[in-house]
């Protein structure tokens, strides 16, 4: 115990729980304050700090509760009430956070102190190892005086304001995050707040960083407009039309960091399980179908594609009922198999079938291209094919497992036919099915990773999916995510090439519900929490509806920032997702006000309620003025 502890005791511990202590207090007055060496303490302020000595260091305990209990002196009146309440007993209710030892504050506590401990107030120089004042930047080696942060600011605390709230980059970044709270909270400005004053650095800036935006609003390209470090660039990405900065009318002129293109997605980057998300295959009996329709889709010699076609025309002849369709069904495969040598002459239109024979020759001439002992159906393998003629090739596998004994496999197979369709007509799918030249798959993770050559080109990547529905989102980052994970899996140096995935809205697509459409290709989330930290893929998950969260993505997230959350159902997921935390901590996030957050995890020395720093400028995601929009001459509309 240092010399001066004994002149700021406030108070003795009465009462010792694992999770709860509780402090009686000197008989001080009633404003709870305290002159000090250096200034007058506030010592009794609800998510303020006390310590107690134990041994040789300090335990560091946050007050949740202030009480009192009367005196046993009998007053008469009001005035001698108020004046005798500087002899009421006064309890402070405080949990133990983590120590303070050899000046270093570690979270968590261990050994508990002892009955009747002197309970002390909290000092500037404490206040300063728990909130690391002034170890935020390291030198950088063989340079001249060059440094890199260790530290980023977030924001300021809001018990102590003369303090701000920094995350530990490396344990914030190089983990998985959740950005949580209901609508309007400043999830979006948190994020592009912290993200700007990263890149405010500049001499050795961040040019390695690569943070990759599932940009479901379209908000992030206004607040990285403004960036002023020449070392930091932004590629955005729209679907299915190429921006430039006209396209966007701000207020201030657009800064030349910010490259644009248009996002095309090749349609055999998908593998099995994204098909399936795409078309919303079932498991049970579409999906064969799909995995034989890939395959025959592309990989297929000589041999195959006929055995393929005469399967189909031998079991057409054989089993289609209507004559005039059988015999038109014929004559099509026989065009598309480009058969020379097999001729329909004879076919009866009226009663679809030929002379005893012609059918001999036709069958001869069939089964001559069939291989039943050698046949091996070819296997999808990501090589181009035209997403136009893939209905023929589901037609074929349908036909195919038919000639196999499956004769309700048609009707089943419908939904996925009116599926494919549909996706081939509709103009939000172009970026994905009007890819008719091939893509070298490392050029476009390169360009989409901002990376030309040996060089980091880009350090910001945003992919605007504003104007696409849920579906579209859906197949985009499923995909990307999964491309990434693959590649960096490879890198010869493991953990040497960090991305960070910024999922707004991740609710939208990592759901914990069974009922929706997502199936096999969803996990890759789930494998990315779980795995990426072991390669370098992290993510940053922002949702205003945590309770439809993956439990499993959730789960492994390091580090939380959760703004106001009010909804039962979402309080009770965060509680049951984060068991170290405590409920007095968690209690408050009904009553955060819009740009206030509560921060934890491994990146924070202590919880903290702080202040987000203002982003500048804002992400497009500003509430309506109503009043504005409401309050108008008639006949005159406001845009």
């Amino acid at each position: 115990m240092i010399k001066d502890d004994k002149q700021r005791v406030i108070g003795k511990l009465t009462s010792i729980n694992s999770d709860k202590f509780t402090v009686e207090l000197l008989n001080q007055s009633i404003n709870f304050a305290i002159n000090g060496f250096e200034d007058i303490y506030q010592y009794a302020q609800i998510n303020g700090y006390v310590i107690l000595p134990y041994q040789d260091f300090y335990i560091v305990a946050e007050i949740f509760g202030v009480r009192e209990r009367d005196s046993d002196i009998k007053w008469q009146g009001e005035k001698e009430q108020i004046l005798n309440k500087s002899n009421s007993v006064k309890y402070l209710d405080i949990n133990p956070i983590g120590t303070i030892e050899k000046r270093k504050f570690k979270y968590g506590v261990s050994i508990f102190p002892t009955l009747y401990t002197d309970v002390l107030y909290i000092k500037k120089e404490e206040l300063d190892i728990i909130f690391e004042y002034n170890d935020d930047i390291s030198p950088i080696e063989d340079t001249d005086n060059s440094t890199a942060l260790k530290l980023l600011e977030i924001g300021t605390s809001t018990i102590f304001p003369d303090y701000k709230v920094k995350v530990n980059i490396n344990d914030f970044f190089g983990a998985h995050s959740a950005i949580l709270g209901n609508t309007g909270s400043g999830k979006s400005c948190t994020i592009s707040s912290m993200i700007q004053t990263l890149f405010n650095k500049d001499n050795y800036s961040a040019v390695g960083a690569s943070f990759i935006f599932f940009d479901v609003n379209g908000e992030y390209h206004k607040a990285f407009s403004q960036l002023k470090n020449e070392d930091i660039d932004v590629k955005y990405f729209s679907i299915n039309e190429k921006k430039n900065h006209e396209s966007f009318e701000y207020k201030k002129k657009i800064t030349k960091n910010i490259e644009y293109g248009d996002f095309k997605l090749p349609h055999w980057f998908l593998n099995i399980d994204e098909w399936a998300l795409l078309l919303q295959a079932s498991e049970r009996t579409q999906l064969p179908i799909l995995r034989s329709a890939l395959g025959f889709s592309q990989n297929m010699d000589d041999m195959t594609r006929n055995h393929i076609y005469a399967s189909n025309i031998l079991y057409v002849y054989e089993n289609w009922e209507s004559a005039v369709s059988k015999r038109q069904r014929i004559i099509s495969l026989i065009d598309k198999a480009k058969f020379t040598d097999i001729d329909v002459a004879g076919y009866n239109a009226m009663y679809g079938n030929m002379t005893a024979e012609n059918e001999a020759k036709f069958k001869t001439s069939v089964k001559k291209y069939i291989n039943f002992d050698t046949f091996n159906a070819p296997k999808y393998s990501n090589d181009l094919f035209e997403f136009s003629k893939f209905g023929d090739n589901i037609d074929e596998a349908i036909l195919y497992e038919e000639f196999h004994g499956n004769k309700q496999i048609r009707d089943y197979c419908s939904s996925l036919i009116t599926r494919y369709k549909s996706l081939k007509d509709r103009e939000e799918f172009n970026f994905l099915s009007q890819n008719n030249v091939d893509f070298n798959k490392d050029l476009f993770l390169d360009d989409l990773l901002g990376v030309e050559g040996n060089k980091k080109k880009t350090q910001v990547t945003l992919i605007d999916l504003n104007s696409v529905e849920d579906e579209v989102v859906e197949v985009i980052s499923c995909v990307i995510t999964r491309m990434i994970f693959e590649r960096l899996k490879n890198i010869p140096e493991r953990n040497s090439f960090p991305i960070n995935l910024v999922l707004e809205e991740a609710h939208r697509y990592i759901s914990e519900h069974k009922s929706s459409n997502f199936g096999e290709a969803n996990k890759i989330f789930e494998r990315v929490a779980k795995e990426g930290r072991k390669y370098g893929l992290f993510l940053m998950v922002s949702s205003q509806r945590p309770s439809e969260l993956s439990k499993t993505v959730l789960s492994q997230c390091s580090n939380f920032i959760i703004h106001r959350i009010q909804n039962p159902d979402d309080l009770n997921h965060i509680r049951q997702m984060t068991p170290h935390i405590s409920s007095n901590i968690l209690y408050r996030l009904p009553s955060i006000p819009t740009q206030h957050a509560l921060v934890f995890g491994s990146s924070v020395q202590i919880p903290a309620l702080f202040k987000v720093n203002n982003a500048n400028p804002l992400p497009n995601s500003a509430n309506s003025d109503i009043v504005k929009h409401w309050f108008i001459p008639k006949n005159v509309f406001a845009e």
